[in-house]
């Protein structure tokens, strides 16, 4: 099994385990029963006698459950391994190679090999009938396709994800959001409006005390009926939202809202109006220091600055983001 993240691949082999063809039960408890420096007399035990073993060995019998784990217990591995060569079930291994995967798509910065593994683990789940693990993996596959901007990919994936094993809105809210905005990307916004209206009123019902998720699906919902042109209902949300994030103590639901204000104001030609919201969501981002939002934040600024002809003072805010994280990469997350 290989873990790759980045450059760095860290490769390793179960204990015992070589190519070449598979052991059987037997020939793994002779060689285990080697390395460790045991005679058949020594390994045995009360109901395990030596001749018990030895038919073991030799593929005359197969061990009982209560054999396997007397046995397994003296070799030190664990009864799973001694009787299959694997340490953890097949399932397990699934989902421990597709989170690596996962991990790789966040933090590498080429993501081919990680999306080719996660295809051929696909493949294997769906031929193994494992709908957790196809479901992770075709959500995992749909989510690299958003952020690549391959946006009937990622709809085609995260819609198989979801419907082969559904992810509540309050747990995965990254999902709903790459659904919702490839929807909008894809030139069907109202979709986007529709899912999040059904987001939004799972999170009021199954979660009602989660006040930070019924905002950050009200903000996702007023972008997109902003989207569709329907301004006077994208106001009324976010006055919702805003009713909301005052009682809130998490600063970053606040700043969604302030920053969806702040977006919709500039949408509707009202920029004095969006540079008020943008500055509080700036306030609230320098005091809990993210530097991604602060710096995407910054960008927001300086873009209603420009619209205003104000080309001084949007050169600031876009030098600061470029001190943040740098040109490159603020010019990657003023697109987004």
């Amino acid at each position: 099994m290989t873990l790759s993240l980045g450059e760095v691949k860290i490769a390793w082999v179960s204990p015992g385990q070589h190519e070449g063809p598979a052991e059987t039960i037997g020939q793994r408890l002779r060689r285990l029963r080697h390395e460790r420096g045991f005679s058949q007399r020594e390994l045995a035990g009360p109901g395990v006698s030596y001749a018990y073993i030895s038919r073991i060995e030799a593929g005359a019998r197969r061990p009982s459950v209560k054999a396997l784990r007397m046995l397994a217990r003296k070799l030190g591995v664990s009864a799973d391994y001694l009787e299959t060569g694997s340490e953890i079930r097949d399932t397990d291994e699934r989902e421990l190679q597709i989170a690596d995967a996962e991990l790789e798509l966040r933090l590498a910065e080429v993501t081919d090999e990680a999306e080719e593994r996660l295809a051929r683990l696909l493949k294997d789940s769906l031929e193994a009938g494992d709908g957790v693990a196809s479901s992770r993996a075709n959500i995992a596959l749909g989510l690299a396709a958003a952020h690549g901007g391959r946006n009937d990919e990622a709809i085609e994936r995260l819609e198989a994800g979801l419907e082969q094993s559904p992810v509540a809105p309050g747990a995965r809210p990254d999902v709903y959001a790459a659904l919702g905005r490839a929807y909008a990307a894809s030139g069907d916004p109202a979709r986007a409006v529709e899912l999040f209206e059904r987001c939004l009123e799972s999170v009021s019902q199954e979660l009602p005390a989660d006040s930070a998720s019924r905002v950050r699906y009200t903000t996702y919902l007023s972008s997109a009926l902003a989207d569709i042109g329907d301004r006077p209902r994208a106001e009324e949300v976010l006055e919702e939202a805003v009713d909301q994030a005052e009682d809130l103590t998490d600063p970053y639901s606040r700043v969604r809202v302030y920053w969806s204000i702040a977006r919709l104001n500039e949408r509707t030609g009202r920029p004095a109006a969006a540079l008020d919201y943008i500055r509080k969501a700036i306030a609230l981002l320098d005091v809990t220091d993210d530097t991604l939002q602060l710096a995407r934040a910054h960008v927001l600024c300086g873009s209603i600055m420009r619209s205003q002809g104000r080309a001084e003072e949007a050169s600031r805010h876009q030098e600061f983001a470029e001190r943040l994280f740098g040109p490159e990469t603020q010019t990657t997350q003023a697109q987004r």
